[in-house]
């Protein structure tokens, strides 16, 4: 049983495996190192892989060589080939989510949208060559930047509305938001379906809940993508 933790800018995830099957899956809500501590103290498995877009201090880094945690960097051997031409800036949660997506269709090109704090693009060509992806703001970065670098716009929290236009300055920042990043979705999606036909569209990240009902296309969700793709990297490594 492998334990598979995704620890980001703002959240930690985790999700127990066998083999390739997820036995359960948790989150702990902010960066706690203490409540990270916590949750490998507390799971008992036979071993641990760990990916992380954040500096670890020598406490939690003695920890995990006490563990003999896993832990996926730029340098670790992937079960698919690497096409960026600058690896070593490539986040690694984007690397897992691609590694991910192609472990659930091996045979066919692959998009992954993940929508969170950035909308993330990646891109693996049939053959299992990651070729790159795009990166453009999120929700809530929207939402912020109108308010921060505007002197009267309010700074608003997504919610439901009919468009396409609106009728009133809330109403218009939000589906100027909104609308905007589903049709640039839209396009994105659309664009890479007549590039490389056969195309399997793979949805994760904690916004994809608001906009896959209004996606005009056929999205599989996966929710856990970044945590199977650092579990598929350790099984590999094994």
């Amino acid at each position: 049983m492998n334990l598979a933790v995704d620890i980001g800018n703002s959240r930690i995830k985790w999700a127990r495996f066998e083999g390739q099957k997820v036995l359960e899956s948790g989150m702990i809500p902010e960066f706690d190192p203490e409540q990270l501590k916590a949750m490998l103290a507390f799971h008992h498995a036979d071993s641990f892989s760990i990916s992380s877009v954040v500096s670890l201090d020598r406490d939690l880094l003695g920890l995990f060589e006490e563990l003999g945690v896993f832990q996926i960097d730029h340098k670790t051997p992937l079960p698919i080939q690497n096409g960026y031409s600058t690896p070593h800036t490539l986040g690694i949660d984007r690397i897992c989510s691609a590694v991910g997506a192609k472990s659930l269709f091996p045979t066919e090109p692959v998009l992954v949208l993940d929508i969170g704090t950035c909308i993330k693009y990646e891109f693996i060509a049939a053959d299992g060559v990651y070729e790159g992806g795009n990166i453009a703001p999120g929700l809530q970065m929207r939402f912020a930047s109108l308010n921060q670098y505007t002197s009267k716009l309010p700074k608003l929290e997504p919610e439901r509305l009919e468009g396409p236009i609106g009728r009133s300055t809330t109403e218009a920042i939000r589906l100027g938001v909104q609308q905007g990043m589903l049709f640039e979705m839209q396009a994105m999606i659309g664009t890479m379906q007549t590039l490389y036909p056969g195309l399997k569209t793979v949805g994760t990240g904690g916004d994809l809940p608001f906009f896959v009902n209004e996606l005009k296309t056929h999205i599989f969700a996966d929710l856990l993508l970044v945590l199977r793709g650092i579990n598929e990297i350790y099984r590999h490594n094994q």
